[in-house]
């Protein structure tokens, strides 16, 4: 494995990733794991407006100036590369333009079997590079320093949710048992999901002000516990080891619970409401 420097002479690996931030936040595990066994840090060169093919009829916020679905855009990189910056092992992560790759990440998709779209996402690159294995019952996202004042104020004392519209379980949960403690819910993600996931299960609850998904990951670390679908929040808490609740999408799973401290989650009604009163007596 080769290695680049930079203008102040330290080692780094480059990294190519094209696709979602949640995939990409998956993928830091074997790159903290790397770090490990190297002691060079990872400079990461993301692949800005891919085109993304997703499930027939499926809904996602990220498109590109024409409109067109993209794995990541201008946004998201700008919204992600605080956190992603924040993480000892990483160097930096800038746009991908050609430059010289170490690690292709992309080798799962179309040149090695991983067995995607199944089984765990952070192991779809142990399964490519089996170096690079690492203990995800393990956080591989840590954040130094004091949460920002207002995230604190935001979500002191609160239950984080977030939900989206792709890979959902929406004929088996209904989420109408939230009423009772709305006054200690508070919600991230977009304002339409905001207003969807509100309208549609009768809540009044606060959509959470963050300006990057550094904030979102102390939100969510400084929140009571988080309840959410398939999603990148989901995979930073699971990142962090924050306690978590999945509703797991029973056609797509291929984010899990039940790996690692206090991360559950289920297909049905039943599992969701137990979780959720468990982590909300114990939290």
């Amino acid at each position: 494995m080769s290695a680049n420097k930079n203008n102040q002479n330290e080692l780094f690996t480059t990294v190519r990733h094209a696709v979602n931030l949640g995939d990409l936040i998956c993928a830091m595990a074997s790159m903290k794991k790397f770090h490990q066994v190297t002691k060079r840090k990872i400079q990461v060169l993301q692949t800005i407006n891919h085109p993304a093919n997703y499930y027939p009829g499926a809904i996602h916020p990220t498109v590109d100036e024409r409109g067109a679905n993209v794995t990541m855009n201008h946004r998201g990189f700008e919204m992600i590369k605080p956190l992603i910056e924040s993480q000892d092992y990483i160097h930096s992560i800038v746009q991908y333009v050609g430059q010289k790759i170490d690690l292709d990440f992309e080798v799962i998709r179309g040149k090695t079997d991983v067995g995607m779209p199944n089984g765990m996402l952070q192991t779809w690159i142990m399964y490519a590079y089996p170096d690079l294995a690492y203990d995800i019952s393990k956080p591989w996202i840590e954040l130094k320093g004091k949460c920002p004042l207002k995230i604190k104020k935001q979500v002191k004392g609160k239950i984080l949710l977030n939900f989206t519209e792709r890979y959902r379980s929406h004929s088996a949960i209904d989420y109408f048992f939230l009423k009772k403690y709305a006054p200690e819910l508070i919600f991230s993600g977009t304002e339409k999901e905001h207003w969807m996931f509100c309208n549609q299960w009768q809540l009044s609850i606060p959509l959470l002000n963050a300006d990057n998904f550094l904030e979102v990951a102390w939100a969510i670390k400084e929140s009571r516990y988080f309840l959410g679908n398939q999603s990148s929040h989901w995979n930073i808490a699971n990142a962090m080891g924050t306690p978590r609740i999945l509703e797991v999408c029973k056609w797509a799973f291929n984010c899990h619970p039940n790996v690692g401290e206090d991360n559950y989650g289920g297909f049905y009604q039943t599992s969701i409401e137990y979780y959720f009163r468990y982590l909300y007596n114990n939290k």
